[in-house]
């Protein structure tokens, strides 16, 4: 599920930019970087020329002048004082003058950040065995992205349905709904026409580009988590036009399921599916069931969590799919509106503006600006009610002003050569990094509170107001930051009775701002109501379905070494060897913790459950066996001699249970873990918590757990009492947060991390809106 940058905004100013004045400050060094040409300054002479011609009265050329450059960068470095950047700023000459930041070494890195380098152990030749499957709105199979220099598996049975099958693509389906639902639909092709499906699928297994960015931001080196897997594309989401003349996209439940058919019989290693039913039981969602199917055949569902943002609307939270939720990464996109005559800029975070930093400062006019600030002016665009107008066709630039619900005129203004645009908000938008504009112009997004600073600048100066809007940049995060859920990300705990039991999400990724591939015949702003001419072959997006393919592709890496693993031993070792996080939310936010390459090949120890354990855990739990014989498509299954047991437990890395509120609660755990180390090993059990202390015992049994061989297994059994005294959500709830049980390897380095969540809630609204079955 991905969000793509949102345009949520109320009012839209295009503007003039020019010059200013500034107070001293203590000197800090700069990089001034100076236009190209048209000026006698470009040598390093001239650099101190121009320098000397802006220094304070007390400062000196050798004082300030660092050195120039002449093939890394046009202009120079120099330490200033804050009135020397404020003239060397209105100067002509001068693009951009900047503070120099420390930096550290970094690509796209999205896989970097969860420790899978360039550098990291491949298996290449098992690597291009393996083949995930991409259940979404299709490929742009002409992109570099998509190609590989080893053939398809042995025995693979290349089928592509009108395109070409080559070394990388070597499945192309598309599921066609019906016509006469719609007024339009695109046509029958598993050509990407929004991009989505090309940007998941190249994150699980794009080929390697050098020097990808997205406009010269995030720059590095693209490639996917398994640049040498293979992909089958099913393509079950369409552009349409809706009888009642609505436009969107649609993914048919029954479309998906046949392409997750066809997945099983074309014997896929993975599915990666970036979509989710909304507000849906396990009883009603026939998509779920067939991923157990799926796993059934060998093959692990990884699915994103949602979009929503909320508690209790996680999506695919069935116990047999990774489910995963979406994470901030180590760095993120800061805009700067600069005030002219003000030393401090005006900062947002929820702005992608890919343009060059605007060459000086210009007048900022209003419908009500002063009279000597307005000039000659033509007509360019009009509506019934909202004249557009503009400055002098012989001015250098244009100040235009229209509500937001006119922004369809934004073309016509473009093509007028306007500068820039503010776009200005009426809600206060919190510091999450999860929604983002982006137009095809120079632009910044102010909310509330950052519009109620730009008017405050603008009656401190009537009758001089100049800006300068900044291009976005790409800031690391500070030393020891660790990763946090996005705030658009869906949580539980699981609305369904017989999901109450089970800890989702399962895991974190990122999924915010992620750089890959991108169909070169799709605009780059599809959500924006203007049109958006220019064309890339990356993108950056931000979602759940971002997150989702950093997962699948963490988990075939996985796979290349261990093939012969099921889906819950692979499941598990990502889960268990994630890193804690720490966050304002709790284990509903992120599950098990965040993804982390850097142990996975080595877990020690995983937790195996397999279809069987599936089935009769839905039988304890009072699930009907005709209902189920049916899900699961298996006659076999009879629950009718199963005894019903509300705590029946699955074994699963996390261990989860619901209890009543305000009351005294003991809850038993127990669970087998498998050795997956080809050697003798002993591990002790340590309880660690975070904080407050939200229960009074937890007792494991037994404390140490000793290995011989490869295979083995061990049972032991978690007791945790406590009284579930309200401790969350406003006193309406009970958790026990940031808890977990660790087996940790003696006289070793292994780590085997699992979650433990005691909850109590009172129905919410959330779960009431779900029909009951």
């Amino acid at each position: 599920m991905a969000i793509a940058f949102r345009t949520f905004l109320l009012q839209l100013l295009l503007f003039f930019f020019a010059s200013s004045t500034k107070a001293n400050d203590p000197r800090e060094t700069y990089l001034v970087q100076m236009k190209v040409g048209g000026h006698r300054y470009g040598s390093s002479s001239g650099h101190q020329e121009l320098l000397g011609e802006v220094l304070d009265d007390d400062s000196t050329i050798e004082d300030a002048f660092i050195y120039s450059y002449s093939k890394s960068f046009t202009g120079l470095a120099a330490r200033l004082t804050q009135s020397e950047c404020q003239k060397l700023r209105r100067r002509r000459e001068v693009l951009e003058v900047s503070r120099s930041r420390d930096l550290k070494l970094q690509t796209t890195r999205s896989w970097d950040f969860m420790n899978l380098t360039l550098q990291a152990e491949r298996n290449p030749e098992n690597e291009s065995d393996l083949v995930v499957a991409v259940i979404g709105t299709g490929i742009w199979p002409y992109s570099e992205v998509f190609s590989s220099d080893s053939p398809p598996p042995p025995g693979w049975e290349n089928k592509c349905e009108d395109i070409t099958c080559n070394n990388k693509i070597v499945g192309a389906r598309s599921y066609y709904p019906s016509k006469e639902k719609y007024k339009w639909i695109e046509e029958k092709s598993v050509i990407d026409v929004t991009g989505h499906g090309t940007h998941v699928a190249s994150i699980v297994a794009g080929r390697k580009v050098e020097k990808a960015s997205y406009f010269g931001l995030a720059e590095g080196t693209m490639r996917g988590g398994v640049p040498n897997a293979k992909i089958a594309v099913y393509k079950t989401c369409w552009n349409v036009i809706r009888l009642d003349d609505t436009k969107g996209s649609v993914c048919r439940e029954h479309d998906v399921v046949k392409a997750i058919d066809q997945a099983i019989l074309d014997k896929v290693d993975i599915i990666s599916f970036s979509q989710g039913l909304k507000y849906t039981l396990l009883q009603e969602d026939k998509i779920s069931w067939a991923f157990l199917r799926a796993l059934n055949n060998g093959i692990l569902t990884s699915a994103a969590a949602g979009n929503t943002g909320n508690y209790y609307k996680v999506a695919n939270g069935a116990p047999w799919v990774m489910t995963v939720a979406a994470s901030l990464k180590d760095r993120f996109f800061e805009t700067k509106l600069e005030l002219e005559g003000e030393d401090k800029p005006i900062v947002v975070y929820d702005t992608i503006n890919t343009f060059e930093t605007q060459d000086s400062f210009y007048p900022l006019l209003r419908e009500k600006a002063p009279a000597e600030l307005i000039r000659k002016r033509e007509l360019i665009a009009e509506s019934k009610s909202h004249p557009i107008s503009s400055n002098d066709e012989n001015d250098e630039g244009k100040d235009v002003i229209f509500p937001f619900s006119k922004i369809k005129l934004l073309d016509k203004v473009i093509k007028e050569r306007a500068k820039g645009a503010i776009v200005l908000g009426k809600k206060r938008y919190d510091f999450n990094e999860t929604k983002k504009l982006q137009f095809p112009i120079a632009s910044i997004f102010l909310d509330k509170d950052k519009k109620a600073e730009l008017e405050k600048y603008y009656r401190k100066y009537p009758s001089k107001r100049s800006v300068k809007i900044h291009k976005t940049e790409e800031i690391p995060r500070e030393e020891g930051w660790v990763p946090t859920v996005a705030k658009l990300s869906s949580k539980g705990p699981n609305c369904d009775k017989f999901l109450a039991n089970i800890l989702k999400p399962d895991i974190a990724a990122p999924g915010l701002d992620i750089i890959a591939g991108w169909p070169e015949n799709v605009n780059l702003t599809s959500d924006v109501p203007s049109n958006d001419y220019r064309h890339l072959r990356f993108n950056i997006m931000s979602g759940t379905s971002m997150a989702c393919p950093h997962a699948t592709g963490l988990a075939l890496y996985l796979k290349s070494f261990t093939n012969s693993w099921s889906p819950s031993a692979v499941k598990s070792a990502l889960m268990t060897t994630s890193t804690e996080m720490m966050d304002e939310g709790n284990e509903f936010a992120y599950g098990s913790g965040h993804l982390n390459a850097t142990k996975v090949l080595d877990p020690g120890l995983v937790y195996e459950t397999h279809y069987q354990d599936y089935i009769d855990y839905m039988c304890k739990q009072g699930y009907n066996t005709e209902k189920l014989r049916s899900d699961a498509g298996s006659e076999k299954i009879d629950c009718s001699k199963t005894e019903i047991d509300p705590k029946a437990d699955l074994n699963y890395p996390t261990m989860t249970a619901r209890v009543p509120l305000d009351a005294p609660f003991e809850e038993i755990f127990r669970r087998t873990v498998t050795n997956v180390y080809d050697g003798e090993s002993t591990y002790r059990g340590e309880i660690n918590y975070r904080g407050d202390k939200d229960f009074d015992n937890i007792i494991v049994d037994p404390p140490q757990l000793q290995f011989s061989e490869l295979g083995q297994t061990k049972t032991f059994t978690v007791t945790v009492t406590g009284t579930s005294k309200p401790n969350w959500e406003a006193g309406k709830a009970f958790m026990t947060r940031n808890t977990w049980l660790t087996w940790t390897e003696i006289d070793g380095s292994r780590k085997v991390r699992s979650p433990i969540v005691i909850y109590s809630v009172k129905e919410p609204e959330a779960c009431s809106l779900i029909p009951k079955t």
